[in-house]
């Protein structure tokens, strides 16, 4: 089953600082299954650990492991690297969007 169609549209944990259809990019783009897109996203609304696992219904150790896991495939180490790494790849794919041109050069 694709991502997109295990996401559901109600989420609570889509964050509100993307669209959806923004968020399922960064999600593609960063390679996270659905419970970590779930995981990151409320970790982009503030949540703890213990919030988050009561909001989805799994432990705390499993949000942490889960989370463990994540920063490790992104090559980070702590949660504002996670935070800071989700914005620069909406960026990444933003930016080209809405800058298409390419800056001249001196000849």
């Amino acid at each position: 089953m694709a991502i997109a169609e295990e996401l559901a549209d109600d989420a609570p944990w889509l964050p509100p600082l993307f669209a959806e259809q923004e968020w399922r990019e960064i999600i593609g783009a960063l390679s996270l299954s659905p419970r970590q897109a779930q995981i990151v996203g409320l970790i982009l609304q503030g949540h703890k650990d213990k919030e988050i696992g009561s909001a989805l219904g799994i432990s705390k150790s499993t949000v942490r492991t889960h989370l463990v896991e994540t920063k490790s495939r992104l090559a980070v180490t702590d949660r504002i690297g996670l935070v800071y790494h989700v914005f620069w790849t909406f960026r990444q794919i933003v930016e080209p969007k809405r800058y298409p041109w390419t800056p001249r050069t001196k000849e």
